[in-house]
């Protein structure tokens, strides 16, 4: 079983500053890509331009890791740049040298300044949320989040899971066979959502490993890879694509306003949604064949349109200027009437508000979803 506890987490040189988000740090290896007609990108952005994808199979040597993003060369020299580590399956000797990985199961977890209650809060992480784990001391574990902030969070809360490539049920049920054989013998029956690891990949199946350790067989369109952390937090939860856009987003909340910033220091309203889904989910917005603008009144004609009583978590909200019909502000739907937004009022900051609230209940315009 995969283990919440104990465990001991070994520090590699490498894997000590892999979320530095900093300097690219070597690695030396090789994996094979496990997503469909995977992007390589000339940095280790998501922002990143676009030169080449590369089929689901292609063996690749690894040389650097910067960001989540593995520096990659095809074996027949091909091609070169930067893919997202989630695309890539990496043998067992480059496994070892990244750091552990780790899903959160508390509802809300501090994240403190050091290894006991005492030290300051930093901030909080929510269920399902996934953190890379760089350290250990007695029953707290160092953290770090996607722009390399380090922290500490207790070990009760967090199931470690493997430094592997996941996927989640994307159809109702899926199964686990013995064998790349839909006549042979069923291991287990997955249900919609269910998250699994990749171990290996082969003519169309992968093999996959479940949080209860059972090892099988699975056809390859029966499951969805989870790239920069953009699967299902539960069952029946938000759309596969945009499910985590919640706490990926509050972890900005307080970032200044400023006007034209585009972030990850300051943004504003449309620099704030643009940096978002680039940063996070540009993968997805390559595989739509979506151009999003930059500013808020051409973004609101990208994407399906969609009445305020039928929202979804990861769908954009719009405004108007109070006293024409021009759209000048942009957030994203969180849930339960609320949005997160670049705000240029008096908080002049990053914050959640209420589309119940009066300003925004009188200036509100149109709403999208852009996939």
């Amino acid at each position: 079983m995969i283990s919440k506890r104990k465990f001991k987490v070994t520090i590699f040189t490498a894997a000590a500053v892999l979320l530095s988000g900093i300097t690219a740090q070597a690695i030396s290896g090789t994996g094979v890509i496990v997503g469909d007609n995977s992007t390589v990108r000339n940095d280790s952005s998501l922002n990143a331009t676009a030169v080449q994808t590369l089929s689901i199979g292609t063996k690749v040597n690894i040389h650097n890791i910067e960001n989540n993003f593995l520096q990659i060369e095809v074996k027949n020299g091909s091609a070169s740049g930067w893919m997202h580590k989630d695309l890539i399956l990496l043998d067992e000797d480059t496994q070892r040298e990244k750091v552990s990985k780790g899903i959160v199961t508390a509802t809300r977890l501090n994240i403190r300044s050091g290894p006991s209650i005492s030290h300051s809060l930093q901030g909080q992480l929510n269920a399902g949320q996934q953190i890379q784990i760089i350290g250990e001391e007695d029953v707290w574990l160092q953290i770090a989040d996607e722009r390399g902030i380090k922290g500490w969070v207790h070990s009760d809360y967090i199931n470690i899971a493997p430094n592997l490539p996941s996927a989640y049920v994307v159809g109702d049920s899926a199964n686990i066979y013995t064998h790349r054989d839909i006549s042979s013998g069923l291991l287990q029956k997955l249900d919609k959502h269910d998250m699994v690891y990749l171990t290996d990949y082969n003519n169309d199946w992968y093999r996959v490993k479940t949080e209860s350790d059972i090892e099988g067989w699975v056809k390859r369109s029966q499951v969805k890879l989870v790239v920069a952390g953009s699967g299902p937090v539960s069952r029946g939860a938000a759309r596969g694509n945009l499910a985590n856009i919640v706490s990926i987003t509050e972890k900005y909340l307080g970032t200044p306003y400023r006007y034209a910033a585009t972030g990850p220091n300051q943004f504003d309203c449309s620099g704030f949604v643009f940096y978002i889904l680039h940063e996070y989910y540009g993968d997805q917005l390559t595989l739509h064949n979506i151009n999003l603008p930059r500013s808020s009144r051409y973004m609101a004609n990208v994407g399906t349109t969609v009445s305020r009583d039928q929202l979804h978590v990861g769908d954009l909200v719009f405004f108007n200027n109070g006293s024409t019909s021009t759209i000048n502000h942009v957030g994203i739907y969180i849930g339960g009437n609320n949005f997160i937004h670049a705000s240029s009022g008096s908080n002049m900051s990053v914050i959640i508000s209420s589309l119940n609230a009066d300003n925004y209940r009188r200036r509100y315009s149109t709403a999208k979803r852009i996939f």
